[in-house]
């Protein structure tokens, strides 16, 4: 992966907007990222990685401290990325979460976080093709086209403070986690643990196996109700029970054949009842319809005669409502010409002349009515053409004094920054007053320190020699006294410790202040705290007098106020550097927006001058184009004055005359007056079609006539009245219909039923009876036809019972042998899963190293990552050192052994270490080979990534000049390959070795600011 361009705005020191070029600083292989400490150097490595993975470089960092706190709070901190990989080229744009100030009211908002991915045709393409906004979807992709997450990318490609170290001193399993996620090997782990499941899902399922044979077994006992059945004797006991149930269904067999005789007989006897006493019933209603038979003949007749009456009637009134429409529109003709003064007949060709005027003129009225608009449309534009002009002649006027006032610009600019090339100086100045004022302080203090600490040397020598005055006095007065101390222990008869004797003639007494061994040796302790204390007091009083002297020698003859002085001067200087650095910014943004405004305009110049050819070109022809459509009006009035006059003449009425009023009237339009000639013609059209409906009337009438005449002829009346009179009213007719047909349908129900071959064969039940002891007792049928149901059920209880045993034993005899089958097959199968996932497991019993499959792949990857890390030790640090792997386990890793722990083999003394114990600059080196080493074999492996960048950042202030050497000269062949290494430091030896760099400097408003030197 190679970085093209980066930007950023309102993050961390930066307020302003940064925008970094790699492509150009990583033209030679190797550029510096340099400033102080805390300036804002590993910001740009945070926006690197938060630009592709929405996250910081440190493990430790909160994305919280991107927007940075000297912007201004409305401004949109974003980091903005374009990469190339081999997938392609590019660009990713994000916008950390933070807080702005609300649109209405006071307070913030909290604005989201944003992402935004797009495609590049190449890195100057500004454009692109979007991928995707959502940040979930555009980290999948990321991953996926650079082919690292995010700590692999901070293990291989950015190497931030304190983090690449960590590799090298991480416990093995947390080594063994960084591996794995960037070989991809934990497909060997889910291996194992795929294997496991399997072997604990095979063992589960034999066990399974033998708990459904016992069920099997348990299930078979109870349906088939034998209690000592097992696996070999379930097909003889299935066997009987089949026979039984045989038996019992055969018994069923006759059971249901007595039934059904039983309940045959019951049907017939029931039968032959109920068509008795249908054939008593359809007999009554039979008798019924004869006695009604005269009245519903008459009611047939009626209805007769009404349907020929009702065919005349219709006719009659058709020809009615025909007189009364023609009626009607003679009137209203007459009302239409008597109203409009038209004269009859007006001819067809004057109606068509009428008509077509409209259309013929359509266009020359929309011209007319437009013409007063357009009118003013050109007094408009020559309006804006002469404020044009005099805004052109302004804009003329304004350019010419821009050079001058240029100039003035950037020679004020010079100024300034000749001031402000004072700063570095000033701010030494500032500091070495500092310096002196501190110095000053820290000489009046120990010079009072001094002399508090000769005045207690003074006090602890004479405690001291009074402490050493009183013992000397108490030795002195025991050994005077110590005859008496002595004959103060004699007993009579006891030899004396002297002279051996056992007489004591003249014993010696003690004197009353003797002093005792007691009180001899609290004076020795007291004189020798006295001397300790004398001791420490002089050598504090010593220290103190050093320190005074050093600090009298460095302040030398300078007094408070003349540091005040010299203080006063540096800060003026300083501030008076500053004051011109900030003058030197101003400046620069005044030219920008000077020569923005000029461009600005030169731009409105060019545009006022074609502004005002155009406006000049649209008015000469807009005047053209009036005159001609005034032409056209007036040509189309002349038109329409002599339809109107031929309209006039030939007796066109009240709206045609009123027309020629409306044209011969002063400033009447000639959309007045077609609207006038278009009143006429549709007048005379309402007058011809009323002509036309008056003729189809009066031929609707004589036909009417006739239809009449055949109707009374056809349904034989003599006359309308006539047929009129037998004619019957809707309710009436309905009436009459239902009787008839009610009559109609009795008599085919009766003749239907009496024919029914049932009723006609009861006439001889009728005749031999019905009840008790006649071939038609219902009760004995009845009663018959229950036993034979009750020995049914019966039968068919017992047999379906049985058959229900049998069924269900041969089901669970065929479930046992299933499951005993299948019991065999599991045990079978599960011996292979057991035994591989012992294997991968590094169980005890099969695979006594103790290593996982995962761990043995990952230590031959490591064994390659330990060996490319090598190679480059070997040319740095003398050869000394090298790295080695072990098996055995490391502090603070779990139990089992992870085979990735390390060491480190010291050749001078042949000796091994723990790469805790190295320094400060050996951790620097191991670590820097182990990662360059780490990055070599990721992307050595099939299918690996391509690392084109590689930041390093901090470590090269632990370093000696030649292990510098040596470590600058391995980073420099790595760019042999085309691969850029970006170096983050503060080491002033590096600013002489690396001339490609970014220089990263805090301003005096409190952000930092970013430049470049390619």
């Amino acid at each position: 992966m190679y970085l093209h361009r980066l930007e950023l705005r309102a993050v961390g020191p930066y307020p302003d907007l940064v925008s970094i070029d790699f492509a150009s600083l990583a033209a030679s292989g190797v550029f510096l990222l340099e400033g102080p400490t805390g300036s804002g150097k590993s910001t740009i490595i945070d926006a690197v990685v938060y630009a592709l993975y929405g996250g910081l470089a440190g493990s430790d960092a909160s994305t919280d401290r991107l927007h940075s706190q000297h912007a201004d709070p409305r401004v949109e901190p974003f980091v903005d990325l374009v990469f190339e990989t081999s997938a392609g080229v590019y660009r990713v744009r994000r916008t950390p979460p933070y807080d702005r100030p609300k649109q209405r009211g006071t307070g913030t908002i909290r604005q989201q976080s944003s992402a935004q991915l797009l495609r590049l045709a190449d890195p100057s393409d500004l454009v692109g093709e979007p991928i995707s906004h959502r940040a979930p979807e555009i980290g999948v992709e990321i991953a996926r086209v650079v082919g690292l997450n995010r700590d692999q990318f901070l293990q291989t490609v950015v190497l931030p403070q304190g983090e690449f170290a960590r590799f090298l001193r991480a416990p093995g399993e947390d080594r063994r986690k960084l591996l794995q996620s960037l070989f991809g090997t934990a497909i060997y782990d889910r291996t194992a643990d795929e294997l496991a499941a399997r072997r604990r899902t095979a063992v589960a399922e034999v066990e399974a196996a033998d708990a459904r044979v016992r069920d099997a077994l348990g299930r078979f006992r109870q349906a088939s109700g034998d209690d000592d059945a097992d696996e070999s004797t379930a097909t003889d006991v299935v066997a009987t029970l089949h026979r039984t149930a045989t038996e019992l269904e055969q018994a069923r067999t006759h059971a249901r054949v007595d039934a059904e005789q039983a309940v045959a007989h019951l049907h017939d006897v029931t039968t032959r009842l109920a068509a008795v006493d249908r054939r008593r019933a359809l007999l009554a209603r039979q008798e019924a319809l004869a006695a009604d038979a005269a009245a519903v003949a008459g009611h047939r007749t009626a209805l007769g005669l009404a349907d020929h009456a009702a065919v005349v009637v219709a006719v009659a009134d058709g020809a009615a409502a025909a007189e009364d429409r023609l009626t009607a529109l003679v009137g209203e003709r007459s009302a239409v010409r008597d109203r409009h003064e038209v004269t009859d007949p007006v001819p067809r060709e004057t109606h068509d002349r009428l008509a077509a005027v409209r259309s013929e003129v359509r266009h020359p009225v929309d011209l007319e009515q437009s013409i007063d608009q357009r009118v003013s449309a050109v007094r408009t534009a020559t309006t804006d053409l002469e404020r044009t002009q005099t805004r052109l002649a302004e804009a003329a006027t304004a350019l010419a004094v821009r050079p001058d006032e240029r100039a003035e610009i950037v020679l004020a600019a010079g100024r300034s920054a000749a001031a402000a090339a004072d700063a570095p100086a000033a701010e030494r100045a500032v500091e070495a007053a500092q310096e002196l004022a501190v110095l000053l302080a820290a000489h009046r203090v120990a010079s009072g320190r001094t002399s508090d600490l000769a005045a207690a040397v003074t006090q602890a020598a004479t405690t001291a020699a009074a402490a050493l005055a009183t013992e000397n006095d108490l030795r002195a007065r025991r050994i005077a006294g110590l005859a008496g101390e002595l004959g103060a222990a004699l007993v009579a008869g006891d030899p004396c410790p002297v002279c051996g004797a056992v007489e004591h003639p003249a014993v010696a007494r003690p004197q009353d202040d003797h002093p005792s061994a007691d009180q001899i040796d609290d004076a020795a302790a007291a004189r020798a705290d006295a001397e300790r204390a004398l001791a420490a007091a002089t050598a504090d009083h010593a220290v103190a007098r050093a320190e005074l002297l050093r600090l009298t020698e460095a302040v030398g003859e300078h007094d408070d106020e003349s540091v005040a002085r010299q203080r006063t001067d540096a800060d003026a200087r300083l501030a008076t550097a500053r004051a011109a650095a900030a003058a030197v910014q101003e400046h620069e943004r005044r030219l920008q927006a000077h020569d923005r405004a000029t461009r600005a305009l030169e731009d409105d110049h060019t545009d006022l001058v074609t502004r005002s050819r155009l406006l000049a070109d649209r008015i000469e022809g807009a005047r053209s184009r009036l005159d001609e459509d005034r032409a056209r009006v007036d040509e189309a009035r002349r038109s329409v004055r002599l339809v109107l006059e031929q309209a006039v003449s030939a007796g066109a009425g009240t709206e045609a005359r009123a027309a020629a009023e409306v044209d011969a009237r002063d400033g009447s339009t000639l959309a007045e007056v077609v609207a006038r000639v278009a009143a006429a013609g549709t007048v005379l059209r309402t007058v011809a079609d009323l002509d036309d409906r008056v003729t189809a009337a009066e031929r609707e009438v004589a036909d009417r006539k006739a239809e009449v005449d055949a109707a009374l002829q056809a349904q034989g009346f003599t006359d309308v009245t006539a047929a009129r009179a037998a004619a019957l009213s809707r309710t009436d007719a309905d009436r009459l219909r239902g009787i008839v047909a009610a009559a109609d349908r009795e008599q085919a129900v009766v003749e239907a039923g009496l024919a029914e071959p049932a009723v006609v064969a009861a006439a001889a039940d009728s005749s031999t009876g019905t009840g008790p002891g006649t071939v038609l007792d219902r009760d004995a049928a009845q009663g018959a036809r229950d036993a034979a149901a009750v020995a049914l059920d019966d039968a068919t209880r017992a047999a379906a019972a049985a058959a229900d045993r049998a069924s269900s034993a041969d089901e669970c005899a065929t479930g046992l042998a299933r499951a005993v089958h299948a019991r065999a097959t599991t045990s079978a199968e599960s011996r292979a899963v057991v035994r591989l996932a012992d294997i991968a497991a590094a169980a005890a019993h099969v695979n006594p190293t103790g290593i996982t499959l995962g761990t043995y792949v990952l230590m031959r990857r490591f064994e390659d990552v330990v060996a490319a890390a090598n190679d480059r030790l070997r040319a740095m640090l003398a050869g000394r050192f090298t790295l080695e792997t072990s098996d055995e386990r490391e502090s603070g890793t779990r139990a089992r052994r992870t085979g990735l722990a390390l060491a480190v083999r010291d050749h001078l003394t042949d000796s091994t270490r723990d790469p805790r114990s190295l320094s400060g600059g050996e951790t620097f080196t191991f670590s820097l080979c182990l990662a360059l080493g780490l990055a070599d074999v990721v992307q050595a492996e099939a299918g690996g990534v391509s690392l084109g960048t590689l930041f390093v950042d901090e470590g090269f202030g632990t370093l000696d000049p030649e292990t510098l050497d040596d470590v600058i000269g391995q980073l420099s062949r790595l760019t042999a390959g085309g691969r850029q290494v970006g170096i983050v430091s503060h080491v002033e030896e590096l600013k002489q070795r690396i001339p490609e760099r970014i220089a990263v400097r805090r301003t005096p408003e409190g952000g930092s600011r970013v430049t470049t030197t390619v």
